[in-house]
């Protein structure tokens, strides 16, 4: 049977181990999610470009597959 005191020991480090992983995947998310904002303006960009593009009788669209 385990002391209180290794009881305290090991959920105390579970504790600071849980701690550290969400602290190091918050970090992660707020990186990806910066990544993701870099991203809506070039992606804005390119759509309008198309739309312009597509308007263009010599362009052939190319069919989306489902």
């Amino acid at each position: 049977m385990a002391t209180p005191q290794e009881i305290y020991d090991e959920t105390k480090t579970r504790l600071d181990l849980n701690i550290a992983k969400l602290k190091m995947l918050q970090k992660d998310i707020q990186e990806k999610q910066a990544e993701a904002q870099q991203l809506t303006q070039p992606i804005i960009e390119d759509q309008g470009a198309l739309k312009q593009l597509e308007k263009l009788s010599e362009v052939v669209q190319p069919v989306e597959s489902k």
